[in-house]
């Protein structure tokens, strides 16, 4: 019978065979027997024995393989500790690195400023999965945006609203106007392995746009129109919105040009007792919960039936928010989103 080569089986099979030459000498065998029914060599079944009598049983575990963990890393521990910090802490930008997010190939060039190392691609590819650093989809943000006023706003400036809001015993209300287009934005669709879903839809492009409205409790308001939005349409809006209020209207919005006008700030002096307005900082569409409502719109309302006229498109928007006016939890809903968890 052929002899077992320890050195050529794995440690699961090494620690079964050890395991057995014990059991069958506590059962009285002789150690040449033993080796012949296992296959052994008799100096190795004696030396396993030996090992038994003097250590136990756990000396004869299966003992790990291989470079012990951490051995022979590219980094040290300090080193991986400070490129984690300026992953979490940094953007490229910020760093006076030419990419815009961390990749593969932005961290690669950051180790090799840092440390004078260049790190082959695949062993940062394998660092990041240790990091637990997974791609995503970034969030947009404008380069414009000053985040030391968008911190104020969460921090100072709503609760002072929130507070003079309740004073008042008055309703905070967000809007945003967005577009409606003809096409639905990331549709997906299965097919076979190696194939893509066909997706037929009109070469035409046509949209209508929309203003809409939201409130934490759960209460939402539109309007639909064709043209760019105007200080009419605008006003026409905010006097719906009145109308359909028992309570005073704090009404929060982004800094669109016409929401600045000078006929606003004239009709909303006019209507004081009823409503007013305030301003989110420049550049801070996340910090509104409406804009929310508008993502998740683009995703879902036209996704069963891509419309292929305009008076289809603006049959689903209406099916879309009159849905919405009936479900009041899934308007909470997007007040969790964590950019706007403040205003819930």
């Amino acid at each position: 019978m052929e002899k077992i080569d320890g050195r050529k089986v794995s440690q699961e099979t090494l620690g079964y065979l050890r395991n057995r030459c014990v059991a069958l000498r506590k059962q009285g065998k002789q150690n040449s027997e033993i080796a012949r029914l296992l296959g052994l060599a008799p100096q190795t079944t004696s030396r396993w024995w030996r090992i038994y009598q003097q250590e136990g049983k756990k000396a004869l575990e299966p003992k790990k393989v291989g470079r012990p963990k951490g051995s022979k890393k590219a980094l040290t521990p300090e080193q991986e500790k400070h490129v984690i910090s300026l992953l979490v802490d940094k953007n490229p930008k910020e760093l006076k690195f030419k990419f815009a997010l961390w990749t593969r190939e932005s961290v690669k060039a950051l180790i090799d400023r840092e440390f004078e190392m260049n790190m082959p691609i695949s062993t940062v590819g394998h660092y990041l999965k240790e990091w637990q650093f997974t791609a995503k989809k970034p969030i947009k943000r404008a380069y414009e945006r000053n985040d030391a006023k968008a911190k104020a706003w969460i921090e100072e400036e709503y609760p002072k609203i929130k507070e003079q809001a309740k004073k008042e015993k008055a309703a905070i209300w967000w809007a945003d106007e967005t577009s409606c287009v003809s096409l639905p934005h990331n549709l997906k669709g299965y097919a076979p392995k190696g194939k893509k879903p066909l997706l037929a839809h009109t070469a035409k492009k046509f949209r209508i746009n929309m203003i809409s409205a939201i409130t934490h409790t759960g209460k939402s308001m539109f309007t639909l129109y064709d043209e760019a939005i105007d200080t009419d349409r605008f006003l026409d809006f905010l006097q719906r919105v009145i109308d359909s209020s028992d309570k005073k209207v704090y009404m929060i919005l982004d800094n669109l040009r016409v929401h600045h006008a000078k006929a606003v700030k004239a009709w909303v002096q006019k209507h004081k007792e009823q409503i007013a307005l305030f301003y989110l900082p420049a550049y801070s569409p996340d910090l509104n919960p409406d804009e929310y409502l508008n993502q998740d719109y683009k995703q879902s309302a036209n996704r069963n039936e891509v419309p292929t006229t305009k008076k289809q498109l603006e049959k689903n928007t209406r099916a879309y928010m009159e849905n919405l006016a009936d479900n009041p939890q899934k308007v909470k809903n997007f007040f969790q989103a964590e950019a706007v968890r403040y205003a819930a």
